[in-house]
């Protein structure tokens, strides 16, 4: 089976850093891509990959992006006797909120409402970023090298789904 779409219509389902990575594998062919706009064609597993299979179109990046953090704790947090709760690495958390915007590159050219939504977009992971500033950083030292872990629950706090 074959899907065929337009190659804004991936970026539009917040998918276009994976169909870069896992499809096209250059950054100046997707760039090309994306300004001729196209319409492509898929193959089915190429869009299982990518995550077209389970995705719907919307400009509420908001959500988007609160499922993308509610997704990355729930894989990537880890039980830690030495302090109680769930705990995620500094590091992988804060890269995985830069990576989000990715998602977007900066030689697409969105109509007004999209562009309205990645600017509420860009606001509320600056709101983020100065909450996990304020958060306690947990240090855990193994083997000699000291990793920084937050706090998974106060995190999910800090997300906003009353918009």
């Amino acid at each position: 089976m074959e899907i065929n779409l337009y190659a804004e219509d991936i970026v539009k389902r917040c998918l276009w850093d994976n169909y870069v990575y896992y499809v096209i594998g250059s950054e100046k062919e997707a760039e090309k891509i994306l300004l001729e706009n196209k319409k492509i064609s898929l193959s089915e597993r190429d869009a299982l990959i990518i995550g077209l299979l389970k995705t719907i179109e919307t400009d509420n990046l908001i959500h988007k992006f609160n499922t993308y953090s509610v997704e990355i704790l729930t894989n990537k947090s880890i039980h830690s006797p030495q302090k109680d709760g769930l705990l995620i690495r500094k590091k992988t958390f804060d890269l995985a909120i830069d990576k989000f915007v990715d998602k977007f590159p900066d030689y697409w050219e969105p109509t007004i409402n999209w562009t309205n939504a990645l600017k509420d977009l860009v606001n509320c992971i600056n709101e983020m970023k100065d909450g996990l500033e304020k958060l306690e950083i947990h240090k855990i030292v193994d083997k000699n090298v000291t990793y920084e872990f937050y706090n998974s629950n106060n995190i999910r706090k800090l997300l906003k789904f009353n918009y």
